[in-house]
């Protein structure tokens, strides 16, 4: 035992190290995004808009797709009750079944966009309303690949590979600073909404050949709902997506109080985070 401990410390200090890295990186990255937002648009209607429709794409990948989220640490969890053997099934089936869930939801944005920006920032402008509207249905496929990211960052951690995850953000803040810098003309104000859009698909593809590699699965879909390790999974997630979800009901409250101050104010910019 006095031998493997400070093998032990070392590792824990090779984990930590490589986490905050590549957290200070996407972080970085996030703050480059933001600016070169403000560049080339400004303070006006079509950022507003973006922000608006923002929120709960937003919240959905800090909820379901982001580390020690609710899906990454239920995963992790799971899999350390089971052998590796069963690992792949495992998570091909919960894939499959939190994947159909998603995508019933992402289907559920697209419809009621409108009456959701509505909601979100009652009072605007019908220009930024329609903005935000168009923006949130480019952007409403990114409650499917939250989930199925969260899944893949926790099979990467039980796996024990931890950079990917902890950088992954990156890959999305620079789909944003490239479709800004580089497709703004092509595209207008819609760019800052399919950039987020192509991050996050980025984010989920790279995580696929890590996870072949580790034996975690493959895209292969799984209709087994009642092997054990799903249901066991249920019964972490729910509650944990349940009370961390309490988060959207606050910043839909602090939207409708800063909407209700004086039109001559500047308008806030509701974003949940400068990254995912």
């Amino acid at each position: 035992m006095a031998e493997s401990s400070p093998k032990a410390r070392r590792s824990l200090a090779s984990i930590a190290t490589i986490v905050a890295i590549a957290t200070i990186i996407s972080k970085v990255a996030g703050l480059i995004r933001q600016q070169a937002i403000a560049a080339q648009f400004g303070v006006g209607p079509e950022v507003d808009a973006y922000n608006f429709a923002y929120v709960i794409p937003s919240f959905l990948f800090i909820l379901l797709g982001g580390v020690n989220g609710p899906f990454h640490s239920s995963v992790v969890s799971v899999l350390a009750k089971h052998p590796k053997k069963d690992a792949a099934a495992l998570i091909e089936t919960i894939n499959t079944l939190v994947g159909l869930l998603l995508l019933i939801l992402t289907v559920g944005l697209i419809l009621t966009a409108s009456p959701l920006i509505t909601l979100l920032a009652p009072g605007v402008s019908d220009d930024v309303h329609r903005m935000a509207v168009e923006q949130l249905q480019i952007m409403a496929p990114l409650a499917f690949l939250s989930g199925l990211i969260g899944i893949g960052f926790g099979t990467l951690v039980a796996a024990d590979q931890y950079w990917l995850p902890s950088i992954s953000p990156l890959l999305s803040s620079l789909t944003v600073i490239i479709g800004v810098l580089f497709l703004t003309q092509q595209v207008g104000p819609a760019v800052m909404a399919w950039g987020t859009l192509a991050g996050g698909i980025l984010q989920w593809l790279v995580q696929i050949p890590a996870q072949w590699g580790s034996g975690m699965g493959t895209l292969r879909l799984r209709f087994d709902f009642n092997r054990p390790g799903v249901k066991e999974l249920g019964k972490l997630m729910g509650p944990a997506t349940l009370s961390s979800g309490m988060l959207l009901i606050s910043v839909s409250i602090s939207l409708f109080l800063l909407l209700s101050f004086p039109r001559d104010l500047p308008p806030p910019s509701p974003m949940l985070s400068c990254c995912f």
